[in-house]
């Protein structure tokens, strides 16, 4: 009688062992917990809600922080620079990457894309990617990191105000750039915001698009000869005209509006041109807090001589060197840039600015975002953006961080008025010429 109780149980017992046998090795890296640090973004609202299903699925927690956009750039580099370990995953901008590259903060994720015992192909899809985002987080053919946000520029202008004065077309150059905004500008509605706070982020950021499309660039031939040349006539041209607009045209206290400003700015009604980030649309757009919510146009940056040449970055997930939990971070990254949690992600939050083709052409995504109150698509222009955008928008190597600070000190000087756009430029080129020497590179 008892024996074959005795063998009942010891059924049990083992067919037990072998389903919980079988959900480690489906789960290896159950209990690990994972942390992850950059900016605060719609993404990262959208992800944090989707954190479970993760979990349910790999036994993997993952703790996100986010900070101001500076602070946490600043953050970051410290944690990097002092291998603390304290985060496996990091944000950055396809700017910021040859610094990180170079000193080898990073693991790239190349290491475990190339492994199938861990890579799922059918999930990464790298094929699916925008090209230029993923290919502005590599180095020398190296996948370092997967992204997650494609960053461009367009121009956001009030149709009423554009009716008011007969203007039936937004302007395609910088001339009839600065003739709408002679036209239309005023002390309570001036005709144009964009970024003034000095640094790549902030003025250099939308001064390039100017400096590109006359023709100008930051140096003689990068990346074989980094001689800087922002004091070519060229550069002179594509300042006077940024300075022109941003000195006549734009609302007090322009010189230091960051991002936040010009978005409410243009979010309240209070300019009647916004150039300013595609991805920004839904903050403009929120019905709970905007004011011109039917009343605004989408189109391409205008251009110069040279052509359209709107801003371009790619933000990317990285893992850090120092992480004790790279393979787990790689699952992560994986699974938070897969076509289905950007879709999700995008439908419920303001997260537009997504790295995949195939959620660009969902339909659940164009019912969305496709905004259009006869003034044209949002989509559309978002989508010719990043179509024209220079995928070397910035120079990618690791002084650039140092370059763009110093061109936007000088041209936040130019604007205030305390150097003239010559002496500004001459004085930048000087300070970088010296840097680059300093450091060897030139």
């Amino acid at each position: 009688m008892k024996r074959p109780l005795i063998l009942a149980l010891l059924l049990t017992l083992s067919i037990g062992v072998g389903s919980l046998s079988a959900q480690d090795d489906a789960r290896p890296y159950d209990g690990t917990e994972l942390n992850l640090i950059y900016f605060e973004q719609p993404y990262f609202a959208g992800l944090r809600e989707l954190l479970p299903e993760f979990t349910e699925q790999t036994g993997i927690t993952v703790e996100i922080e986010t900070l101001a956009e500076v602070p946490a750039i600043q953050k970051i580099q410290l944690e990097l620079a002092g291998q603390t370990g304290n985060y496996d995953i990091i944000g950055t901008s396809s700017a910021n990457l040859p610094l990180y590259a170079q000193n080898g903060w990073l693991t790239p994720v190349q290491t475990f894309i190339d492994d199938p015992a861990l890579s799922n192909p059918d999930v990464l899809n790298l094929d699916d990617f925008i090209p230029s985002t993923r290919d502005a987080l590599a180095q020398d053919g190296t996948q370092y990191c997967l992204p997650y946000f494609a960053a461009t520029v367009i121009m956001y202008y009030r149709m009423d105000v554009f009716e008011e004065y007969g203007i039936t077309e937004p302007p395609a150059t910088f001339d009839e750039l600065r003739e709408v905004a002679a036209t239309i500008n005023t002390p309570e509605i001036p005709a144009i915001a964009m970024r003034g706070n000095p640094g790549a982020a902030g003025n250099v950021w939308h001064w390039n698009l100017f400096l590109r499309g006359e023709g100008g660039s930051f140096f003689a031939d990068f990346p074989t000869d980094l001689t800087p040349t922002l004091d070519s006539p060229e550069a002179i041209a594509a300042t006077t005209a940024f300075m022109d607009l941003k000195q006549n045209y734009s609302p007090e206290g322009a010189a230091n509006f960051t991002f936040d400003d010009v978005v409410i700015a243009m979010q309240q009604g209070r300019v009647a041109i916004a150039i300013e980030g595609a991805p920004l649309a839904g903050r403009i757009l929120d019905p709970e807090q905007s004011q011109v919510v039917d009343k605004v146009g989408f189109a391409v940056v205008p251009g110069g001589a040279a052509g359209r040449f709107p801003p371009f970055v790619s933000h990317g997930l990285c893992i850090a060197t120092d992480s004790e939990n790279a393979e787990a971070a790689y699952l992560f990254l994986e699974w938070a840039t897969s076509a289905d949690v950007f879709k999700r992600v995008a439908l419920n939050t303001a997260h537009v600015a997504v790295t995949r083709n195939s959620v660009w052409e969902d339909a659940d995504f164009i019912a969305k975002y496709d905004f259009d109150y006869g003034g044209g698509s949002f989509l559309a222009a978002f989508q010719e953006s990043l179509n024209l955008a220079p995928f070397d928008y910035y120079p990618a190597f690791p002084a650039w961080t140092q370059i763009g600070d110093i061109i936007g000190l000088a041209l936040q000087e130019i604007e205030i008025g305390s150097k003239t756009v010559e002496q500004g430029l001459t004085d930048a080129n000087d300070a970088i010429r010296q840097l680059l020497e300093d450091e060897g590179l030139l």
